[in-house]
């Protein structure tokens, strides 16, 4: 069985047939209700028989049909003798067209009136099926005997009817909420429609525009109506050799203010006569922004000219490069003379740069299409190398896809040179501030040194006297000699530690156990605790892997470190002094000296670390500073703080790569 139609809405359409009794129509159903049909009537009725329309006849009192012609099976699928049956007709009247239609037949049979209407039956597979139904009633004596009519299947035109107005809706629906103003206006001038993006572009409700002049939205242009007109015709216009059917206009708000706007018209025929559909857009905004386009560009333009850095747009798939700003002047060339392609540019790199760089644009900009900041050397024309830093960004278009890149290049010369020179005086401050702190220590020093060649001259002695024997004890004397070479070795590390400190070379960077570090720097100092009765509590961490320093650099922070907390403590009973090292979270390692002193002074807690800041009497308060100017170098951070139970504690921390340093 074949599935159900979908339902079509109930049509309402009920009007009196224009067929007069003795029309065709009427003159076939009276023929047709003879009890011994005519030879004429027999051959009409075959006529009928052999067309898709159903013709019929029923009693007027009992609505009971009395004939059904055979068409009716092939429209409705059941048997002829079925529509013989009472109540057959009603029963299968679709339930929403069924009161409607039954009240149409008794006021046909009522009147006296011939009417056509349509509605639904149910077919025998259970679809809905539409029917076109033409009714005559008969009188006998004044009252109505005989009713008659025919039937047609008009399902398929209800169903075009349904998908034409089911398109115009869509269409209605699309043209509402179009972001362009949509108006219709007659071939006279009158406006005829307005969508609701019209109203909101021009202020005025829809009531205040149809059946206005369409003059009155775009005044004094007298091109415009000239172009409508042009249309009208099925002329191409002529609008200034653009090839479209688009021309800039002024529009007029209800309110008077007026706004740039462009238009195109199109012919529409309609069953009222020829439409010209005009579609405006308002493009204030797309005006505004190439204002602001076209400014921004100029101020661009200006300011690479007069500005320090150098701009470059390069394109990925030519090479070329517009050059913005005075890139040959700035690098010694006749103007134009500088390579005005990528791989031209690439070529003037120094030869150790030019490999990185390239794999670096090709990588951050080209593949993965973000920007990326780079430094490299780049030759002048004298063969002399500048150093340039360069920012550089893709400019994505289409499907996000980079099509060329700016880069922004800033002459770093100058900044370089300064920072190598501030790297040596740097340096060399380091190695007076070493000198300075090793001066302030030669006590100590001498008392680390009075031990070991002490040791040895006493071991010497014995060996002279072992020896001076009738009979020398020679495994005593290996003994003996063998203190004096471990002696002497203690001497020789408490030397070369002394001698790494005062030597003044290039910085370094290796991987530096900082625990070592930090025992080295108790050992050479350890005499002058001693003496002042320091006690000294190590509070290292264990399996702590090396970090990348200058070791001598960083020896020399700690040297300071402690040797202040030793004067902080100075002359006090119970002093102790904490070295730690601890690793952190983030795989940065922290060097803390901890000490049992007064503390620091809360006005000297901000400034301790800056140049000649010093609490102590005669000193130069260059120690601190210095301590801070390696630590920072090494892309670390030095910090101090004073401890709850009192005295006070200086950390350092350093990354584990130390590549943030200088």
């Amino acid at each position: 069985m074949s599935q159900p139609a979908p339902v079509m809405p109930t049509s309402t359409k009920a009007r009196p047939t224009t067929d007069p009794p003795g029309s065709a129509v009427g003159q076939a159903s009276r023929e047709l209700a003879d009890a011994e049909p005519t030879p004429r009537a027999a051959g009409f009725r075959r006529v009928l028989e052999a067309t898709r329309i159903v013709q019929w006849e029923a009693d007027a009192r009992t609505w009971v049909f009395t004939y059904v012609g055979p068409q009716a099976v092939r429209m409705l699928g059941y048997p002829v003798e079925r529509w013989y049956e009472p109540g057959f007709w009603a029963a299968h009247v679709h339930a929403d067209d069924r009161e409607r239609v039954v009240r149409f037949r008794e006021q046909a049979a009522r009147e006296r009136e011939a009417y056509e209407f349509e509605y639904r039956m149910i077919a025998a597979s259970g679809q809905s099926v539409w029917v076109h139904d033409v009714v005559a009633v008969d009188r006998v004596d004044g009252a109505p005997a005989v009713i008659r009519g025919f039937l047609i299947d008009v399902s398929q035109r209800k169903r075009a009817e349904a998908i034409a107005r089911a398109s115009e809706a869509r269409l209605r629906q699309l043209i509402e909420q179009a972001p362009d103003a949509i108006i219709a206006v007659r071939s006279e001038g009158q406006i005829a429609f307005v969508n609701r993006q019209a109203e909101r572009m021009f202020g005025y409700r829809r009531g205040e525009l149809v059946g206005r002049g369409f003059e009155q939205l775009v005044p004094g242009q007298p091109d415009v109506q000239c172009l409508m007109a042009t249309v009208g015709q099925g002329r191409s216009p002529e609008t200034g050799g653009t090839g479209d059917d688009t021309a800039p206009i002024t529009g007029r708000c209800r309110d008077g203010r007026t706004f740039p706007a462009e238009i195109n018209f199109s012919p529409l025929d309609t069953d009222e006569g020829l439409v010209i559909v005009s579609t405006i857009r308002d493009i204030s905004e797309r005006l505004t922004a190439e204002t602001a386009l076209r400014q921004s560009e100029e101020r661009f333009r200006i300011a690479a000219t007069l500005g320090a850095d150098i701009i470059a747009e390069v394109d990925i798939k030519t090479g070329a490069v517009e050059w913005f700003g005075q890139v040959d002047e700035a690098l010694g060339y006749e103007r134009g003379e500088f390579p005005r392609t990528f791989d031209g540019w690439a070529g003037q790199l120094h030869p150790e740069d030019r490999e990185r760089v390239m794999a670096e644009v090709a990588r951050e900009v080209v593949e993965l299409r973000r920007g990326l900041s780079a430094e490299f050397r780049i030759r002048a024309k004298d063969g002399s190398y500048r150093h340039w830093s360069v920012r550089v960004a893709p400019r994505l278009e289409g499907q996000g896809r980079p099509t060329r890149f700016v880069v922004v290049c800033s002459d770093v010369t100058e900044q370089i040179v300064a920072r190598a020179e501030a790297l040596q005086h740097r340096d060399a401050l380091a190695h007076v501030a070493r000198v300075s702190s090793l001066g302030e220590l030669t006590g100590t020093l001498a008392h680390e040194l009075n031990q070991p060649l002490a040791a040895i001259l006493s071991d010497a002695q014995a060996a002279i006297r072992l020896l001076d024997r009738d009979q020398p004890d020679v495994p005593q004397i290996r003994e003996v000699i063998r203190d004096i070479v471990a002696d002497d070795r203690r001497a020789s590390a408490i030397i070369q530690r002394l001698r790494d400190m005062m030597r003044r070379g290039t910085v370094v960077r290796e991987p530096v156990d900082l625990c070592q570090v930090v025992r080295e720097v108790r050992e050479i100092m350890r005499s002058g605790l001693v003496t002042r009765g320091i006690t000294v509590v190590p509070d290292f961490a264990g399996d702590l892997p090396p970090v990348v320093a200058d070791r001598i650099q960083i020896q020399q922070v700690v040297v300071n470190l402690v040797t202040n907390a030793m004067q902080a403590m100075d002359g006090l009973t119970n002093a102790r002094l904490t070295l730690g090292v601890r690793g952190r979270e983030d795989a940065w390692q922290v060097v803390s000296v901890a000490d049992t002193g007064p503390g620091i002074a809360a006005s000297a807690v901000d400034t301790m670390f800056e140049p000649f800041s010093s609490s102590r009497p005669g000193g130069l308060g260059m120690g601190l500073s210095i301590s801070r100017s390696i630590i920072e170098a090494h892309g670390g951070k030095i910090w101090a703080e004073n401890r709850l139970d009192g005295g006070a504690t200086v950390c350092f921390g350093l990354p584990p790569d130390g590549t943030t340093g200088g």
